[in-house]
């Protein structure tokens, strides 16, 4: 196998992770509303307690996506330096507006899961909690809440450890 090959064989791993993380966030999501419906219309039921562990799940699964998509991106700035050639990889950190607009939209999309979750564990886990007269009601929100959060910072520092 030449390195064009090893080349292109990456590039389509990093593109089937790329559809992967967007397709577990899209299920979390529509997981989200759909359990949110449920929720509202049966009142206490366990699933407020559940779902938030489900966004911490998909927190956990985009960061792995992730590193493994830096890593293999790594990989190929290597194969590129090695040709001589600009391939995408290159020609991908020459863009400025990456910088700008992938965050911008990593907000919205994040939002998108993490809204839903601190509705969940700030409303109707907390009553849950409460109906059943567990203790840790707020200690289970807050965690979730900070674990989500952490989760998803941490996705900043993913291309400089990538890269080791």
């Amino acid at each position: 196998m030449d390195q064009t090959q090893i080349y292109v064989a990456i590039r389509s791993e990093i593109v089937a992770n790329h559809e992967l993380l967007h397709w577990f966030t899209l299920i979390v999501a529509l997981s989200l509303v759909i359990g949110i419906v449920v929720i509202e219309r049966l009142g206490n039921t366990l699933l407020s307690i559940f779902l938030p562990l489900l966004s911490v799940s998909w927190a956990a699964s985009v960061l792995r996506f992730d590193f493994f998509i830096h890593r293999q991106a790594a990989y190929l700035r290597m194969l590129e330096a090695q040709s001589g050639s600009r391939l995408w990889e290159s020609w991908k950190a020459s863009l400025n507006s990456s910088a700008l607009v992938i965050p911008t939209a990593d907000l919205f999309a994040s939002a998108v899961i993490v809204v839903p979750t601190l509705y969940i564990v700030f409303g109707p886990a907390q009553n849950y909690f409460a109906s059943r007269n567990w203790k840790g009601a707020r200690l289970y929100a807050f965690s979730i809440s900070v674990i989500l959060l952490l989760l998803l910072v941490s996705l900043i520092f993913v291309p400089k450890v990538a890269s080791y």
